[in-house]
């Protein structure tokens, strides 16, 4: 299929001078342009750039050949008790603070995304749960130490039994700097909902941050 930017179909149509009369106005095309104007009125590219709503949803393959950037940030407080929402799906969610703190998925929807990172080292655990117990962690994640040269891998539970991810400024991760992506693979009606990966910075003996409430 053609493409063409917005500047080259301008130059399909004729500018008029002063006392034009109307066919001097009309388009003046041979077939191939006639064919790359309808073409590109399907896979139109635009030089400036464009921005697209909060909620657009696409339902067909799009490019995006100069990337993409959502600017949706959520900055943890210490403590228990918070919640994401399927509104936080595709957020980056920071752990803005060393205290413990503690957060849980929402339910699981096919295709919800929550990008985790740590801003400051935990000097208490930094946790990720699961909504309920049915709802298990699958993948896995590396963990570098900050000892030249060390550095190991741990996979969540095959069952999907394990539904909590704890960091804890130490040999689980949690180190600023550390960062998880969990994606939705499966709704609430089944088991091993949420698919894990990332990389954390860990320091000591590394160990598994996947566990079983």
């Amino acid at each position: 299929m053609a493409e063409k930017s917005k500047s080259i179909l301008k130059d399909f149509f004729k500018t008029p001078g002063p006392g034009a009369t109307q066919a001097d106005s009309q388009v003046r095309l041979n077939k191939v342009q006639y064919n790359d104007l309808v073409e590109s009125s399907l896979n139109l590219v635009d030089e400036t750039a464009q921005s697209v709503a909060s909620g657009t949803t696409f339902t067909g393959a799009f490019e995006a050949t100069g990337g993409m950037k959502t600017g949706d940030v959520k900055v943890l407080a210490a403590g228990a008790g918070q919640l994401l929402t399927s509104a936080d799906s595709g957020k980056t969610i920071i752990f803005g603070a060393a205290a413990a703190t503690l957060i849980k998925l929402p339910e699981p929807e096919l295709g919800m995304v929550f990008n985790f990172v740590t801003a400051v080292t935990a000097t208490g655990d930094h946790e990720i749960q699961a909504l309920t117990d049915g709802h298990g962690f699958l993948g896995g994640v590396s963990i570098v130490s900050t000892s030249v040269g060390e550095s190991d891998a741990f996979a969540a539970a095959a069952a999907g039994t394990d539904d909590f991810i704890t960091m804890s400024g130490t040999t689980k991760g949690g180190i600023a700097g550390s960062g998880l992506r969990i994606v939705a693979i499966l709704d609430a009606s089944a088991a091993k909902c949420w698919a894990v990966t990332g990389t954390l910075i860990g320091s000591g003996t590394l160990a598994t941050p996947f566990a079983a409430s």
